[in-house]
């Protein structure tokens, strides 16, 4: 048996789909599902930004991940390779918030978590009995996860060499326009230790990269498990990055651990400068108040941080803008991204939205954060849009740049200035920096 693993690149609204020859960072999807799948079946995988789709070649399934971003493309080359007579089964974030909208355009989908469902799939596909729909009656507790096949992978292909990773799955918090405690059932689990030691081994052994990038969407979930998963990357002598709350600076145990176990970069969904509209997404973890004194504590000990704002939530009026790139050259950021609001359906905000009549672009929740798909109760979707590109524009320009950087030159020039540098280049291009990762 034969399979094919893809993942389509990201069709922006009324665009061409990006393309470029390497990618910043390797994602996990593709190679932990190859690892999930037993060693009989032989696995390829395509990555659809980087380089040509094999439709020529015979396949026994197909297998296509879909984010928001990716599931217009994923769609297109689900039905081309029906046409053909492949079966195709979708899974991915998208799939298991819209599975009914996928099977229009696949004979199956995989929704929430693959591993107790992949072998079943992998079975009937072989038979040529695929159902339509496949879903774990329960959460995986995670031990016991096979390692990602890294050695199908071509490094070359990608900027950074980094092995992906994860620790945990979930997120113990509930932020209203957050799809991941949808995703995931409100479940917050944790990998053993060992496993994760291990396999961080393993794959180094492999490859001979020892940077990882942790894939969790809060590795500091759980402040104790943190705590001795640093202890037990100390001797590996390695360099990692990964996303965390900014709460996690309280912290500062937790934050020498980190630093001494090898972190080089944390990106932080700061979300937003005010509080009112901090607490209307009930980020309970993200105290504004304290924003400043927490992100010193990460510089103080060199870390580098990436910080992420979401616009047009509803204490946001259109001063906001402003006044969120002056609080970013005050405290002097190395890196920031910026979005609209787009919440998923099924989240408490898009449910609060719709029942408000807000929601003007259904269809746009489907979309990058760049897209405003609801009315702002201060501005237009348009102000909103326009004012999320102002932000990149000015925040990566060089004045911002030099300012934030080089005068005076600060612990976060080396690793930070050449980022700033490309983001200059493709912002203004209109371009997400998200998307060349």
């Amino acid at each position: 048996m034969r399979i094919l693993l893809v993942q389509p690149t990201t069709y922006y609204p009324g665009k061409k789909a990006l393309r470029s020859k390497r990618r910043w960072l390797l994602g996990l999807t593709l190679p932990y599902l190859a690892g999930l799948t037993p060693r009989h079946i032989t696995v390829e995988m395509a990555d659809d930004r980087l380089g040509p789709i094999p439709y020529e070649r015979r396949y026994d399934l197909v297998g296509i991940t879909a984010t928001c971003a990716t599931h217009e493309r994923g769609f297109e080359i689900a039905r081309e390779f029906r046409r053909r007579g492949i079966p195709v089964v979708m899974g991915g974030f998208h799939i298991t918030l819209h599975p009914d909208e996928a099977l229009e355009h696949c004979d199956a989908v995989v929704v929430g978590e693959a591993e107790s469902v992949w072998e079943q799939v992998l079975a009937d596909a072989s038979r040529k009995r695929l159902q339509p729909r496949y879903q774990a009656s329960e959460f995986h507790s995670l031990a016991g996860l096979p390692h990602p096949r890294l050695e199908l992978v071509n490094f070359r292909k990608y900027r950074l060499k980094t092995i992906p990773t994860q620790t945990s799955r979930g997120c113990p918090y509930h932020c209203s326009f957050c799809e991941v405690p949808i995703v995931y059932g409100h479940t917050y689990r944790r990998r053993p230790i060992g496993e994760v030691l291990e396999e961080i081994k393993t794959l180094i052994r492999l490859t001979g990269i020892r940077k990882i990038y942790f894939v969790d969407d809060n590795l500091t979930g759980h402040r104790e498990y943190a705590k001795e998963l640093f202890r037990g990357l100390i001797p590996l002598n390695i360099r990692w990055s990964c996303l965390w709350t900014i709460n996690t600076s309280r912290d500062e145990e937790l934050l020498e651990l980190a630093k001494k176990a090898g972190c080089y970069h944390v990106n932080i969904g700061i979300e937003n400068v005010c509080a009112e509209s901090i607490a209307a997404i009930a980020k309970v973890q993200n105290p504004v108040q304290e924003y400043g004194r927490l992100l010193r504590r990460l510089q103080e000990r060199g870390l580098f941080y990436s910080l992420n704002f979401m616009f047009g939530l509803d204490g946001d009026t259109p001063a906001l803008f402003e006044e969120t790139l002056e609080f970013l050259e005050k405290i002097k950021a190395p890196m920031a991204f910026f979005n609209s609001v787009t919440p998923r359906r099924g989240t408490p905000l898009w449910e609060q939205l719709y029942r408000e009549g807000r929601v003007h672009n259904p269809e746009a929740e489907k979309y990058l954060g760049m897209v405003c798909n609801f009315i702002p109760r201060h501005m237009t979707p348009e102000e909103c849009e326009d004012g999320v590109w102002r932000c990149f524009q000015k925040f990566y320009s060089f004045s911002s740049i030099c300012r934030r950087l080089l005068l005076p030159p600060n612990g976060y020039l080396v690793q930070g200035l050449p980022s700033n540098l490309y983001f200059h280049f493709v912002v203004n291009r209109r371009i997400d920096p998200v998307d060349f990762y």
